[in-house]
């Protein structure tokens, strides 16, 4: 998901560089060829990338909004729901899916504090379909009234994790994210 003001980063975060890739771009190139790719948002004119794009209606309606337009478009039983300001976690969220049981309607990690990240999560469509059904008006609505209707399969944050999981929403998340990624460079050289 690619939506959003971007207001406290005062511009489009999805633009924003690390390296020299833009936040979208770093998230393309580690979606494993098989997966079909929607984003929702602008279209984000990235080149090398097959992927189809869809806005919420109305535009800036929210998460839960641009959730519902991406799985309008989505074909599969399952869908890996990517924030696009967060950059490395795409390859942690795909771990989810080796603990995912027939049961589970979502997987999400949650932190020490017992705070759910749905926006780097795995959901059964079937699931999120009804538990939409079930809210209503979902205009301005919060992923945690969605996830709230869902059976979620809890998977504890690591630090390791933790740090996979930074979320971009000021320029002083961008260095931080920078630095990460030099320091992710850094260990694969190791």
């Amino acid at each position: 998901m690619s939506g959003g003001t971007s207001a406290r980063f005062g511009s489009d975060k999805s633009a924003a560089l690390i390296d020299g890739q833009s936040l979208i771009a770093r998230i393309l190139t580690t979606i494993p060829p098989e997966f079909e790719v929607i984003i929702v948002g602008q279209d984000p004119l990235v080149a090398g990338f097959t992927y189809r794009v869809i806005q919420e209606n109305p535009v800036g309606s929210g998460p839960v909004a641009g959730f519902k337009a991406g799985l309008e478009l989505c074909e599969s039983e399952i869908a890996v729901l990517i924030a696009t300001d967060m950059p490395f976690a795409l390859p942690r969220v795909l771990n989810l899916l080796n603990t995912m049981t027939t049961h589970d309607e979502a997987v999400m990690y949650v932190d020490a504090e017992n705070f759910r990240q749905p926006l780097a999560a795995l959901y059964r469509i079937a699931a999120v379909e009804r538990a939409l059904a079930d809210m209503g008006e979902i205009n301005g609505a919060s992923m945690r009234s969605l996830i709230s209707r869902l059976a979620i399969h809890e998977v504890p944050m690591s630090d390791e994790v933790a740090h996979a999981l930074i979320d971009i929403d000021t320029p002083a998340d961008l260095e931080q994210a920078i630095a990460f990624a030099h320091h992710l460079k850094d260990d694969s050289v190791l």
